[in-house]
This record gives C-alpha cells, sequence and structure tokens, in this order.
C-alpha cells in the first residue's frame, strides 16, 4: 500500500470512529491495554420558529406569545422577520422577569452597537438583529426552572414585542 493509500484509508477510520456516537480511550495498565469506551450523549434540542410579523409600530409583533421548555434542554430559536419596511428590524432577547423596561431603556442608550444588548446579567440569551426578510437563529441552554421573559430591544419596540418564557 502506498502513502496516499495510507492516508485515505486513515481518513476513512478515523471519520468512522468519529460518527460511531462513541469515544474510545486506550489506556495501559501494568502493561495490558484497557478500552474505555465513552457514550457521547447528543443534545435534544426544542426548536422553535418564532415570526417578527407587521411593518407598523402598531402592527410588530411576535406571532408566538409563550415558550414552554424543559430545564437544561437546549433550545434552537428561529426568527424569521417577516417584515418589509426597513425601519422594522428585529431580534430576541431571552431576560429574567421584571427587568424588560430596564433592559430595552438600556439598548436604546447604546444603539445603534452591540445588538442593542447591554446589560448582560439580567440577559440568559440574545440573537444578533435580523432586517426585513431575514432569518436569525438562536441556541442556547435553559436556565433554571421559572418564568422569564423575552422581548425585542430594537429602540421602540420591547412595549409590543415580548413575550413570556416558562422553563418547567
Amino acid at each position: 500500500m502506498n502513502n496516499s493509500h495510507k492516508l485515505i484509508a486513515g481518513i476513512i477510520l478515523t471519520c468512522l470512529f468519529a460518527c460511531s456516537g462513541e469515544k474510545k480511550n486506550v489506556e495501559k495498565s501494568e502493561g495490558k491495554e484497557i478500552k474505555i469506551v465513552e457514550k457521547v450523549v447528543e443534545k435534544k434540542w426544542e426548536i422553535f420558529n418564532v415570526g417578527a410579523v407587521g411593518n407598523t409600530m402598531s402592527e410588530m409583533k411576535y406571532d408566538v406569545e409563550s415558550i414552554t421548555v424543559k430545564e437544561g434542554s437546549w433550545i434552537r430559536i428561529n426568527l424569521e422577520n417577516q417584515g418589509i419596511d426597513n425601519s422594522m428590524m428585529h431580534n430576541i432577547v431571552f431576560i429574567n422577569y421584571g427587568t424588560r423596561k430596564m433592559v430595552a431603556s438600556e439598548a436604546i442608550k447604546i444603539w445603534p452597537s452591540q445588538d442593542f444588548v447591554v446589560n448582560k446579567k439580567n440577559i440568559i440569551a440574545y440573537s444578533g438583529v435580523a432586517k426585513p426578510g431575514e432569518s436569525v437563529v438562536l441556541e442556547f441552554k435553559a436556565p433554571k426552572k421559572g418564568n422569564y421573559e423575552y422581548l425585542c430591544t430594537y429602540p421602540g419596540h420591547a412595549e409590543i414585542m415580548r413575550g413570556y418564557f416558562f422553563v418547567k
């Protein structure tokens, strides 16, 4: 077998090993090889499609009013900005309950930088900003059991674009 065949065989074996779902280590103890096999657990995702709808300040909203998940689960939010007006830029920010007004007012102060997010101590997770017609994906691990909120921190949107996030 020439060197290029050895390289291809090595790549194939590496791929088979990596895709097996198990992590294998070999250790030597008293001259004997001991195989240690660890199961690699896939993340279980809870996936939500959230639309940011409306083209005026009075129409805009999320089309999902509340999201309920299990504690410790992995969350994937697909935020689709369905607006067409250029002023309808949106994000989705998950926050500690009762901090919405403070988080929103701080976002106005830093406009237009940092995806409109500044107070990290009250923020669980946040997406980037989706312009009209764009989508963004936010992935994060659910916090401890409790009641939380989500909102859009684009200036002027937080009063209308908001919802509840329940972790059971």
